[in-house]
């Protein structure tokens, strides 16, 4: 399953391709020089950044393999604020949360806490589905991000605390 899903993943990079080239991604970055050849999960210290509630975080980088959504509470509902386009972008931690959009077979209910590319509401900071980012698998966390400080308050579903594996 990681190979197929790694494919996909290649796949959908050189499709989007020619678009990163002509429009960059607000924070998308290169990978690092120490990056592994292979993205499973995230790696490397990202920039310290501060939220629309003035909080300040470290990232982590990770692989988008597809551009998406970024989906926030407003007025009661998780509906999409902004759109975070593919590439390596930054991510501050995850989350459990509703089902994330399905990609194929993949299935997920976690979502990465980031800022939007492009913002529509809520100052742009979300979560963007971990069925887009490489190296996590069915309902599984995406490796090497830690879990966001409010998952804790979901222990009573036996969700872990411990980084990503």
């Amino acid at each position: 399953m990681p190979v197929l899903r790694r494919l996909a993943g290649m796949a959908a990079s050189v499709i989007v391709g020619a678009a990163l080239f002509t429009a960059p991604a607000a924070h998308a970055a290169q990978p690092p020089a120490n990056a592994p050849a292979e993205l499973e999960g995230c790696w490397g210290a990202g920039p310290t950044v501060t939220d629309t509630l003035g909080v300040q975080w470290p990232t982590r980088y990770c692989n988008n393999f597809l551009a998406g959504d970024v989906y926030n509470y407003v007025d009661g509902r998780w509906q999409p604020i902004g759109r975070l386009n593919a590439g390596n972008s930054w991510f501050v931690c995850q989350s459990h949360g509703p089902e994330n959009p399905a990609v194929g077979e993949w299935l997920n209910d976690i979502w990465l806490y980031t800022e939007a590319d492009v913002v529509w509401a809520a100052g742009g900071w979300g979560g963007f589905p971990a069925t887009h980012v490489s190296g996590g698998e069915n309902y599984e966390p995406i490796p090497n991000l830690d879990w966001c400080p409010w998952e804790n308050t979901l222990a009573r579903r036996s969700v872990p605390t411990t980084p990503g594996k």
